[in-house]
């Protein structure tokens, strides 16, 4: 009992407050802390709710697509203690388009400014959790933040979606005080921000705020572009009165919202941190933590920030709302996104795709143009897609030049709308199928995916004919996002692996082992046993090349951090000859060809596949290609894989011939 009593009495660390209070002013420590509900209050609990004035029972009001409803409008001083919301809206994404603001005392610009399912959670989907001061329960929405005012508090509620809100039911509860506010009381803010698309070497910030004041919550929603989770990997790195650095570091995101180990046990709640909503089929998350006897203090200033994985190697799409208190005026907030930047995404495409407007189709005399699709979603590359105005029977081609595989994967992304056709593929003169155009709503979601494209003479020819539309479609027209080209990658089979060795930096950048010459480059015999890290025995391990191409050093060596690993096999060639082997490693890496070095990279990265080209130039006979990898944290493995047109080379790591 004493453990509870002190976990509800360490809420008031939420609000600055006097110890000393004077005069007949209600002091507002006494609302919040447990231990005075025996205590006779001073102050006036008042409710503002979309009851029905008339006696009725149409407890709600309406509100139309793309306008606004002030719902809570008072004169203070006092303190809202409870926000409690329930909506009925047609639009799938009424979650991210309904927009809340709430503006303290005569403010013109907002406090509080987030979409609806983000400020109380959750903007992917409807999903249940109950935390000590947010929620989402049986279809409603609570808030338990107090929020104290002077002179007025006013919410107002934005309809941003495609239909009328038809019905929001809401009560509000606040305190009406007596006499004014201390002078050291906090306001409450909250603020949302989103970065579709993680670029760059800079961390994802939530917040960048001056000011005195203290940060006493934060939810993260979270998508993958790759469908992993290696970006919880990312650390927070937050920046205190002017810092340069930080003055809090994690351990990974995952351990800042109380999960550990990609949040791999699932959905939890808790009444400080939780994890409410995870789906692993399209990548997302999303968490909550909230600081209740930890609030972050800053007298001058606070930046708020996540790596997006490690030393923001990874791409994904991240969105955030923080919840704040802090003396008034504060720095101005960001321009608000418009709501169809807001929404979800509902298909993720590659980083790599190429742009349908950077491509040179042959239009034969039809017409086409670049249209901002920035209205609909923000599942467009750059917000753009190219739209060719065709008619029945009309046909157009693209060709794609300058291919070195032998064969290719293509995925073509185009729209689905009201005034759009059907359309036929042909791929080097074959059908390979028909995209249907229409969709009562402008949609990102057409793909289509051809597979096993043999080239010949380095190109693919792409032609594209109209043929009829939907009954309901108004129109012909084709609307393409763009393309993405990828070879059908054969890897090196198997390999000998050999590690860990010592990897020693000075710092981050000064990481020594790349260029540390142990063992295996001198003496690569598979049979000799080796000193690694800490001088421990290890030797050579054959290992099979998944499916996928990645060779994990991590799945068979510890330690897997700030260490060294080499990989070899051999190459056969029947005449002396030039290829291309492609190679992608994390982090760097080095590539030898028969005892000498061909390649170096000595960067910070995450492997995917042909990161590099580097020309091999093979001998008559067998050929030792022996690659070293060095990690500093996080993956630890390669890809790896040549270009062999005629199938002439033969790849083995135990030098064995095929048996004739």
């Amino acid at each position: 009992m004493k453990k509870y009593c002190y976990f509800l009495v360490s809420t008031c660390l939420f609000l600055s407050f006097s110890a000393c209070n004077t005069g007949n002013r209600q002091d507002i420590a006494s609302l919040i802390d447990p231990a005075s509900l025996p205590y006779l209050k001073n102050s006036k609990l008042i409710q503002v709710s979309s009851s029905d004035s008339s006696g009725g029972n149409n407890d709600h009001i309406t509100i139309p697509p793309g306008k606004k409803a002030t719902i809570f409008n008072v004169e203070g001083p006092g303190m809202i203690s409870r926000i409690w919301f329930k909506i009925h809206s047609q639009d799938p994404y009424y979650l991210r388009r309904i927009v809340i603001r709430i503006y303290w005392d005569r403010e013109t610009k907002p406090s509080v400014e987030a979409p609806l399912g983000d400020f109380f959670g959750n903007g992917f989907v409807y999903n249940q959790y109950v935390s000590q001061y947010l929620g989402m329960t049986s279809g409603g929405f609570v808030c338990y933040f107090p929020m104290p005012f002077e002179s007025r508090a006013r919410i107002e509620i934005a309809n941003e979606t495609l239909h009328e809100i038809s019905a929001l039911y809401y009560q509000i509860n606040f305190q009406k005080f007596e006499a004014a506010l201390e002078s050291d009381v906090a306001y409450f803010h909250a603020l949302w921000k989103r970065e579709i698309q993680t670029t760059g070497d800079s961390n994802y910030v939530v917040l960048n705020a001056t000011g005195q004041g203290h940060v006493v919550g934060v939810n993260l929603n979270l998508q993958s572009y790759n469908g992993g989770f290696s970006y919880l990997e990312g650390d927070e790195m937050i920046y205190v009165d002017g810092e340069k650095k930080p003055s809090i570091a994690g351990t990974g995101t995952e351990d800042f919202f109380s999960g550990g180990g990609y949040f791999s046990k699932g959905v939890y709640n808790g009444p400080y941190s939780g994890l409410m909503y995870k789906d692993d089929s399209l990548g997302r998350i999303a968490a909550y933590r909230l600081f209740v006897v930890d609030p972050i203090p800053f007298r001058k200033g606070i930046i708020f920030t996540f790596e997006h994985g490690h030393a923001n190697l990874e791409v994904a799409d991240y969105s955030s709302t923080i919840y704040w208190y802090q003396m008034e005026p504060h720095k101005p907030f960001p321009a608000f996104p418009k709501a169809g930047q807001r929404i979800p995404l509902r298909i993720v495409k590659p980083s790599g795709m190429t742009e349908a407007e950077n491509l040179k189709f042959n239009l034969g005399g039809l017409k086409s143009r670049v249209a901002d699709m920035s209205d609909y979603g923000p599942d467009w590359g750059e917000n753009k897609q190219l739209i060719i105005e065709s008619h029945d029977k009309s046909t157009f081609g693209l060709t794609l030049n300058g291919l070195k595989d032998v064969m290719y994967d293509l995925t073509l992304y185009y729209t689905k709308s009201p005034d759009y056709g059907n359309v036929e593929l042909f791929v080097n003169g074959t059908k390979a199928g028909v995209m249907d155009g229409y969709s009562p709503y402008v949609l990102p979601e057409g793909k289509m995916v051809v597979s096993n494209i043999k080239n010949s003479g380095q190109t693919i020819e792409l032609t594209f004919l109209v043929n009829g539309k939907n009954k309901n479609a108004k129109g012909y027209y084709f609307g393409i996002d763009g393309l993405n080209l990828v070879p059908k990658r054969v890897f090196i089979p198997g390999w000998y692996i050999l590690g860990p060795f010592p990897n020693p930096r000075n710092g981050l950048k000064d990481r020594r082992g790349l260029d540390s010459v142990y063992a295996p480059e001198k003496n690569s015999n598979i049979k000799m046993v080796y000193s690694g890290v800490d001088q421990k025995p290890i030797s050579w391990k054959y290992v099979k090349t998944p499916e996928r191409g990645y060779v994990s050093f991590s799945d068979t060596m510890y330690p897997d951090e700030l260490v060294v690993a080499y990989a070899i096999t051999y190459i056969y060639a029947k005449t002396p000859q030039k290829v291309v082997l492609y190679v992608g490693t994390d982090d760097g890496g080095k590539v030898f060809l028969n005892d000498k070095e061909v390649y170096r990279f000595s960067g910070l990265r995450i492997a995917v596949p042909d990161q590099a080209e580097v020309e091999l130039d093979l001998k008559q006979g067998w050929n030792k290609l022996l690659l070293k990898v060095e990690n500093n944290m996080g993956g630890f493995g390669f890809y790896a894989r040549l270009l062999d047109h005629n199938h002439a080379l033969i790849l083995n790591a135990d030098q064995k011939l095929p048996i004739k």
